[in-house]
């Protein structure tokens, strides 16, 4: 049975051929079934098939993170592109313009797929902008920017502040004036609703699930 019914079938057959190996590899890595995974990349070489449409030369290796911005903002209902240049970051590990299939399998399986544990890791890498291990004072406040209304400049850097105490005082465990990993994880473990307090991370559940269903095998309702 067709998996794409868009994509001639010898062309898809040539694709999960090509990436059999890959696709074992990501099995171990991934919540996925084989069969999910098949149709994850499949979606991913649409991409590079669309990258070719929009005037790319030839087949081009890998999407670029425009695109993945795009499917964010599109598919995943998340649309700040600060913080999704962020979420790059921490998926990816580097500054490169592109994202590889493994990378965009690693995140699917996360977004739809994957554990609290996996979460709250990744949400902390999300926000350790420095790579640190830790999340500064100044980092919170740069992070929290956007999340006060602003009715004037000054009003809006005191509400900042504010929320920055109130988390500190949270979430900042050891009282050293930082939060490290072992802090985050411990807290957010007691009271989830401080998964995403610097900021959206996740996609919205919502769209999440409309996505999930039209290709993966078994979707718990969120």
């Amino acid at each position: 049975m067709s998996l794409d019914l868009t994509l001639e079938s010898g062309e898809e057959i040539r694709f999960l051929n090509r990436i059999s190996s890959t696709v074992r590899q990501l099995l171990r890595r991934t919540h996925f079934t084989t069969r999910e995974l098949e149709a994850i990349l499949l979606i991913y070489y649409k991409l590079l098939k669309d990258e070719v449409g929009h005037g790319g030369r030839g087949q081009p290796r890998f999407i670029t993170r425009q695109q993945f911005t795009t499917v964010f903002d599109t598919v995943l209902g998340m649309s700040d592109s600060v913080m999704i240049g962020r979420i790059h970051a921490a998926l990816d590990k580097g500054a490169s313009s592109f994202v590889t299939m493994e990378t965009w399998a690693l995140a699917m399986s996360l977004f739809l797929r994957g554990t609290f544990e996996e979460k709250i890791r990744y949400c902390f890498q999300v926000y350790d902008i420095q790579k640190e291990g830790i999340i500064r004072r100044d980092h919170m406040m740069l992070l929290l920017k956007n999340a006060t209304i602003k009715h004037q400049e000054e009003d809006s850097e005191e509400a900042v502040k504010d929320l920055v105490d109130i988390i500190l005082h949270r979430m900042d465990l050891d009282r050293d004036g930082s939060i490290s990993f072992q802090d985050f994880s411990e807290t957010v473990r007691r009271s989830p609703e401080l998964l995403e307090c610097f900021g959206q991370a996740l996609p919205d559940r919502r769209k999440v699930y409309a996505f999930a269903i039209t290709f993966l095998e078994k979707v718990h309702k969120f």
